[in-house]
């Protein structure tokens, strides 16, 4: 939903995703043509983080790659999330 959005209005954008274990669906949509590049597992997600622009994070519910957020916060690479990714990503203290 929200890639071709994106590859709109910035054309030459390319988006890597990355994760362990992608599915057979997932590979499916590798299209280097429309910029969405399908890598599955890094070595080293540090490296790919301190060359990325960006993590979208575009999480439905709030378990599992909420880690990787604060891996990119860590490695100076700005985030791009739902409420959802953000949920309980303060610094602040609830009473």
């Amino acid at each position: 939903e929200i890639w071709p959005r994106i590859r709109k209005q910035l054309p030459n954008s390319k988006l890597h995703l990355y994760g362990a274990y992608p599915t057979h669906h997932i590979l499916s949509m590798h299209d280097e043509k429309s910029g969405f590049i399908v890598h599955g597992h890094v070595d080293d997600l540090d490296k790919v983080l301190l060359e990325s622009r960006v993590l979208m994070a575009p999480l439905r519910f709030g378990a599992g790659c909420k880690g990787k957020i604060v891996d990119a916060w860590r490695c100076g690479c700005p985030v791009v999330t739902t409420p959802v990714g953000a949920e309980g990503m303060t610094n602040e203290i609830q009473d």
